[in-house]
């Protein structure tokens, strides 16, 4: 909120776009370095890294946290190595991969964000990102690196119910999550 303000101020700056939620969010006591504020403010940090191996990232935006990370925490022992990516801002972090694109198409080097953060994974690692909004906000990360993506997200609307229900109605809960993970994953080579 702090940068948004400061921005909306600016000579140059502009609006910001806030998600609105009924859900609450505890929000953990936390210390950032500068390094994870700016990858914060950037559009997304690494909540937790992949290893070098790492056959998927799950990915999240917003209310749905808390279902990830459980899913996460779920797939660890059958999927060591795994990837959790936080992105509050996939706004800014598309912008900023859009801004690249378009400096190298000037013949300048230029590396987005989003490209650092991805490119850690391996080539044939999927993505399962996850939103409680439009899942073609998160898809396009599938782009990025020519990753394969499942992308769970709110698809339709007029539903109601209490938030687990409807989290199992639009594909948001922790199996899924867990589902798009293994629809990703490298298919198995059999051995000969």
């Amino acid at each position: 909120m702090h940068w948004a303000f400061e921005f909306m101020q600016e000579v140059d700056g502009g609006a910001v776009y806030l998600r609105l939620t009924t859900r609450q969010l505890e929000q953990p006591e936390r210390t950032f370095t500068d390094t994870q504020i700016d990858d914060l403010l950037r559009g997304a940090y690494r909540h937790v890294s992949p290893a070098p191996d790492a056959e998927v990232a799950i990915v999240y935006t917003g209310a749905v946290a808390a279902e990830a990370i459980e899913a996460f925490e779920s797939i660890l022992e059958d999927v060591p190595g795994a990837g959790l990516l936080a992105v509050p801002s996939p706004d800014r972090l598309h912008r900023d991969w859009s801004s690249a694109l378009a400096e190298r198409a000037n013949g300048r080097r230029c590396v987005s964000h989003v490209e650092r953060l991805l490119g850690m994974l391996p080539p044939n690692a999927g993505l399962a990102t996850v939103i409680d909004g439009p899942p073609g906000t998160l898809s396009w990360l599938g782009g990025v690196c020519g990753h394969r993506v499942a992308p769970l997200g709110v698809d339709r609307f007029g539903q109601s119910g209490d938030i687990p229900d409807l989290y199992r109605e639009y594909r948001l809960d922790v199996d899924a999550i867990i589902g798009a993970v293994a629809a990703v994953l490298p298919p198995l080579v059999p051995h000969r």
